[in-house]
């Protein structure tokens, strides 16, 4: 399992740094043509299409994620994922329906401007284009298929920035822009995986199949909200209490967290279907838990560098005007690490206890509205991010407990603690002292952040581990 991980880890951290990297280098261009407010509404968008995406479709995609690798031949594989497909197309034509009959009300309601109703509407075809695209790339993980899942993805960010680069810069075209470069994205990239996958596609509905996925994923609705929840409730109360502008820049400061989150997001595509695939044999707990290891040994050099770095990065990518989202970028960071940390928690899963699920997430997202609501009239925007870290916090610890009673995993709870403490009080004593930006303090920053990971990894890897993972790298590297 550890040499297959490897293998597909590396593909969809590279795929995403490719992707995402793209993205992510457009920000100098974005924030000199958009405003903080223009930032805020694309950020309400995004927070509206999360909710959206994980309650109209009842989470069907995660029934395929559990019953796809057991299913016993090809056509059984086609009746799952075709009736998920179908189901899935289905509601979100009624969503789009039901979005422009309402278009008025729903365009007051969230911009506060009736005369944005175009602006509205093409957000929502592309909440509705990237749940499409969301389905697609999904099946290609749940097949094992990491280089189609790379290759559908890099064609869309390409198509996308094309496009909206096209518009923002030709056209004059601000916000429209983004949402039309991401409608057409979405389209050219579920055509690509769903041609990287049509064996598993066909005009199939399978009544008995889909209610077996509902009745799995169904309960993981519940859960999605509170996760929804315990992630975008600061962005909610921030537009709320703070206003657009405030939003904008926590948003900008997320997006540069959001490039550290590749490494969960890669650990996350490789893992979760293996951990479905071989869970029933005996050496997969230790391979979960030292996966779990090397993880956190990467997170935590992240971690440590966001906190050198934040200065640098926003004062080189971004304008004056978002500036202040350089506090926000190392606790966004952790927040996005530990609230996606639960793929190291398969217990629950495992064992078909989906129930459980929705009560510690509406629990953690209960929680986090209180704290936020709380929080942030006394310390501003950084109010919302000790909010949402302190609730993600408690959350994972849960699952992690809860997980461990059904499916025990071997971690070193002690040593990952251990280095994060330690990790946290060096980053933040050597950053006092360097808080200029010039080359010493460069070379001196990288020389640190090479020790640490020298530190952390000898903490946390047995030998025998450390050589395995080297030789499965290199013949990786070699191989390719």
């Amino acid at each position: 399992m550890l040499k297959i991980f490897f293998k597909n880890n590396l593909t969809y951290t590279v795929g995403n740094i490719l992707t995402r990297g793209i993205a992510f280098l457009l920000l100098p261009i974005f924030t000199r043509y958009l405003s903080p407010e223009e930032f805020g509404v694309i950020d309400l968008f995004m927070v509206l299409a999360a909710i959206i995406n994980i309650t109209i479709t009842l989470e069907i995609s995660q029934g395929i994620a559990r019953y796809f690798q057991e299913s016993k031949n090809v056509k059984e594989k086609r009746e799952y994922t075709s009736s998920a497909f179908w189901f899935t197309i289905l509601v979100y034509l009624l969503f789009f329906i039901i979005s422009f009959i309402f278009r008025d009300k729903f365009t007051l309601l969230l911009l506060e401007d009736d005369g944005k109703k175009t602006i509205f509407l093409l957000a929502v075809f592309s909440i509705v284009t990237n749940g499409i695209f969301y389905f697609t790339q999904n099946q290609l993980k749940w097949q094992i298929q990491p280089r189609d899942s790379v290759i559908a993805s890099f064609f869309s960010i390409l198509i996308l920035v094309f496009v909206t680069l096209y518009l923002l810069i030709f056209h004059g075209l601000n916000l429209e822009s983004i949402f039309i470069g991401q409608i057409i994205g979405n389209i050219f990239g579920s055509i690509i995986s769903i041609l990287y996958a049509r064996k598993s596609y066909g005009f199939i509905f399978s009544i008995i199949k889909f209610k077996k996925m509902i009745s799995y994923s169904s309960p993981l609705v519940l859960s999605s909200i509170g996760i929804f929840i315990a992630i975008y409730i600061d962005r909610i109360a921030i537009k709320d209490l703070l206003g657009f502008e405030k939003l904008g820049i926590y948003g900008v400061a997320y997006r540069f967290a959001a490039i550290a989150g590749l490494l969960i997001i890669g650990f996350q595509q490789s893992l979760t279907p293996l951990i479905f695939k071989n869970y029933k044999k005996k050496k997969t707990p230790k391979d979960i838990s030292e996966i779990f290891n090397i993880f956190i040994i990467f997170a935590l050099i992240i971690v440590a560098a966001s906190i050198l770095f934040a200065n640098e990065l926003v004062i080189f990518f971004t304008t004056k005007a978002f500036y202040n989202s350089a506090d926000l970028i190392t606790l966004l960071i952790i927040i996005i690490f530990f609230s996606n940390m639960y793929i190291f928690a398969p217990g629950i899963s495992i064992a078909k206890k989906t129930k459980l699920i929705p009560i510690i997430s509406i629990s953690v997202a209960i929680l986090n509205f209180i704290l936020n609501y709380t929080l942030i009239p006394i310390f501003g925007l950084k109010g919302a991010a000790y909010a949402s870290l302190l609730s993600v916090l408690i959350g994972f610890a849960i699952y992690m407990y809860i997980s461990n009673y059904f499916y025990p995993i071997p971690y070193k709870y002690k040593k990952q603690i251990i280095s994060f403490i330690f990790m946290l009080i060096i980053s933040y004593s050597l950053i006092n002292f360097l808080n200029e930006i010039n080359l010493i303090s460069f070379i001196v920053k990288i020389s640190y952040l090479l020790i640490l990971f020298i530190s952390i990894a000898s903490l946390l890897l047995e030998k025998k581990h450390k050589n395995k993972i080297k030789i499965n790298i290199i013949n990786l590297y070699s191989k390719n």
